[in-house]
């Protein structure tokens, strides 16, 4: 295996996720973290952890604030923080079938509202900018996925 053969095994690890109670599950990510999901109550779930479309937003957040900084410190400067605000839009319909499948319920909008803090110059706002545009998870986001899923079924 070559050194970026490796980077990207170790930069994109596997999640494992786990059904417990009800409409809750646990997911261990590479094998280190471990977080619960669950549904929300008004979705019949026990609200124990934040629900599918939370971790998503979640994970939107966490790239943008990586990013950067990621981007402040590859240009040699730095700033006070950043707060990433994130809210969705769904696609449900105002009445029909509560069966998800039937309904194909799906994010149909993410907005990300981010405020950096600190003394910048434009030259490192334009740079910053252009960072929450090339964040890896945004761009999945904005330009779509292949998803290939199977189904086994065990005794």
């Amino acid at each position: 295996m070559t050194d970026t053969d490796q980077n990207a095994v170790s930069a994109n690890r596997d999640v494992v996720v786990q059904s417990l109670d009800g409409f809750a599950s646990m997911a261990v990510i590479g094998g280190e973290h471990s977080v619960v999901i669950d549904e929300p109550r008004e979705f019949e779930g026990e609200g124990i952890g934040p629900n599918p479309f939370g971790l998503i937003l979640s994970a939107l957040g966490g790239c943008i604030a990586g990013t950067l900084r990621g981007v402040a410190r590859q240009h040699g400067f730095d700033y006070d923080r950043a707060a990433i605000r994130l809210s969705l839009r769904v696609n449900r319909p105002t009445s029909g079938p509560l069966d998800p499948g039937e309904r194909e319920l799906r994010i149909s909008r993410i907005i990300a509202a981010i405020t950096v803090y600190g003394d910048l110059t434009e030259e490192q706002r334009t740079l910053l900018t252009h960072g929450v545009e090339t964040c890896p998870v945004g761009n999945t986001l904005r330009r779509g996925l292949r998803l290939t899923e199977t189904v086994e079924f065990a005794r």
